[in-house]
């Protein structure tokens, strides 16, 4: 064509031949084209069904999970309510509920009524050490930007 001739087998340049597979060949005839078209689209609609199912499957696993985990939280809450629906019912909170509602005590009980400026002080043993003054930087920080 243009002068140069170029070896049609691809191993008289030099390389080695490419192992080619057998082909594949569409069918010539109208029956045989058509049928391949109705394979092809009975395998889209089964691929589009089974992504479908992965999807519902998918989506009704995290719903499941989601109800799970809120009736975890509701049984958590119910213990909760029972725990303290018992102390509700015990003597122990009738008691205490009878003394704070109507400063009503169980027989034997004593009052003490401490009269005001009758405080003494703690003894110098068992007052709390006082804390270590600030490094001189926190201070600084603290001033300029606050606690």
């Amino acid at each position: 064509m243009t002068g140069i001739d170029l070896p049609a087998d691809s191993t008289a340049r030099g390389r080695p031949p490419v192992p080619r597979g057998p082909r594949v060949r569409l069918p010539a005839s109208r029956g045989g084209l058509t049928w391949l078209i109705a394979l092809v689209v009975i395998g889209g609609l089964l691929a589009v069904q089974v992504g479908r199912q992965v999807y519902a499957n998918y989506a009704i696993t995290q719903q499941a999970a989601a109800l799970q985990r809120e009736a975890d939280a509701i049984a958590q809450q119910n213990a909760r309510l029972q725990q303290q629906l018992a102390y509700l019912q015990s003597t122990a909170y009738v008691d205490a509920a009878a003394r704070r509602l109507s400063n009503v005590g169980r027989a034997g009980d004593r009052l003490l009524i401490i009269p005001p400026g009758a405080e003494v002080k703690l003894p110098a043993a068992l007052q709390p050490p006082a804390p270590a003054p600030k490094p001189l930087l926190e201070q600084w920080l603290d001033l300029f930007f606050g606690p």
